[in-house]
C-alpha cells in the first residue's frame, strides 16, 4: 500500500508491518495505526533512530530510539499489559523512548538539545505488531559499576 507522510514522503508500506495501539497516545485518539522506518545507512547512529508514521494522519510522526543510546535499560513488570500487547514470550518485547528536540532551550530550533522520554516508553510486541505506551512511570536511577 502506498502512503504519502508529510515527513517522509511517499513510502510503500506492507500491511503485515503495521503496528497497532492497544491505547491511543493521548491527544491523538484517532491515531492508531503505525509504520516504523528507520535510516538503512551504514553508520551506527543511522540504525539507532526509528520514525513511528501515523498511518491515520500523515501529519503524525514520531522520533523514536532505544533507551540503551541513553545508558538506560528497563525492567519492565507487564503483566497487566500482557493481554493488551497479546504478549506470550518476554523476548519478544521491545521497548523504545520517543525523543523530540526541546526548542523552548535554544537559541535556534536547529541548535536545540535532543531529549527523551523516559517515563513514557512505548513497548512493542514483535510477534502480534501491537504496542502500548506506558505514561506515567516512576524513574528510579541505579548506578553501577561494571567490570
Amino acid at each position: 500500500m502506498l502512503f504519502h507522510s508529510q515527513l517522509l514522503g511517499q513510502v510503500d508500506i506492507d500491511e503485515h508491518s503495521v503496528l497497532t495501539l492497544a491505547a491511543p497516545l493521548a491527544g491523538l485518539e484517532d491515531c492508531t495505526r503505525f509504520k516504523l522506518f528507520h535510516d538503512e545507512g551504514t553508520d551506527d547512529t543511522s540504525r539507532h533512530v526509528y520514525w513511528m508514521q501515523s498511518l491515520d494522519s500523515p501529519a503524525v510522526t514520531f522520533s523514536l530510539t532505544d533507551p540503551a543510546c541513553f545508558g538506560i535499560r528497563y525492567e519492565l513488570d507487564l503483566e497487566n499489559e500482557r493481554d493488551a500487547l497479546q504478549l506470550e514470550r518476554a523476548e519478544d518485547a521491545v521497548v523504545l523512548v520517543m525523543v523530540y528536540k526541546d526548542v523552548q532551550q535554544a537559541t535556534h530550533p536547529a541548535l536545540a538539545p535532543l531529549k527523551a522520554n523516559l517515563s513514557a516508553p512505548l513497548v512493542i510486541n514483535t510477534a502480534s505488531r501491537r504496542a502500548l505506551q506506558l505514561p506515567g512511570l516512576i524513574v528510579d536511577v541505579c548506578m553501577r559499576r561494571v567490570g
